[in-house]
C-alpha cells in the first residue's frame, strides 16, 4: 500500500492511502472565464502542473448592424458564461474531480466593449457594442 503525504496550505499534512490516488489528484485548481467577441470559454487548470483538466466553449452570435460595427446580446453573453460553467463542472464530475478544488477564477473579457444598463433594474438598455477582432 502506498501512502501519500500531501502538504496543505495551513501547514498540516494529509495522509492519503486511497488506491490509485496521486498527490496531483489533490492539487488546487484555478479556472478562467474567457469571454471574447466570438465565443465564451471556461477552463480549469491544475495549479501545480498547469495541466488543462477540463474546459467548455460556446460560440457567441455576433450582430453587424453596419460595416465595422459588432454587437452582442448581453443576455446571451451571460447565458454562455453560465452554460460553460455548468458543462465544465459536469465534465469535472465525470472525471471524479471535486469542483471545490477550484480556488481561484480569473476573467478575461472583450476589449473596448461598452454596455449600458439601467441602474435601477440592472437590465441592459442595448446590445454590447464592441470592435471586431477579425
Amino acid at each position: 500500500m502506498k501512502i501519500y503525504l500531501i502538504p496543505l496550505t495551513n501547514g498540516s499534512i494529509l495522509k492519503d492511502s486511497s488506491p490509485g490516488r496521486r498527490a496531483a489528484d489533490m492539487d488546487p485548481l484555478a479556472a478562467a472565464i474567457d469571454q471574447g467577441t466570438s465565443s465564451t470559454r471556461f477552463l480549469v487548470f491544475n495549479t501545480k502542473t498547469a495541466q488543462l483538466i477540463s474546459h467548455h466553449q460556446v460560440e457567441l452570435k455576433q450582430h453587424f448592424p453596419k460595416e465595422g460595427w459588432v454587437e452582442a446580446d448581453p443576455r446571451e453573453i451571460m447565458d454562455t458564461v453560465h452554460e460553460c460553467l455548468e458543462k465544465t463542472c459536469q465534465k469535472l464530475a465525470q472525471l471524479s474531480v471535486d469542483v471545490s478544488r477550484i480556488k481561484a477564477v480569473g476573467v478575461t473579457n472583450q476589449r473596448e466593449t461598452t454596455l449600458v444598463w439601467d441602474k435601477e433594474t440592472g437590465e441592459p438598455l442595448y446590445n454590447a457594442i464592441g470592435e471586431s477582432s477579425t
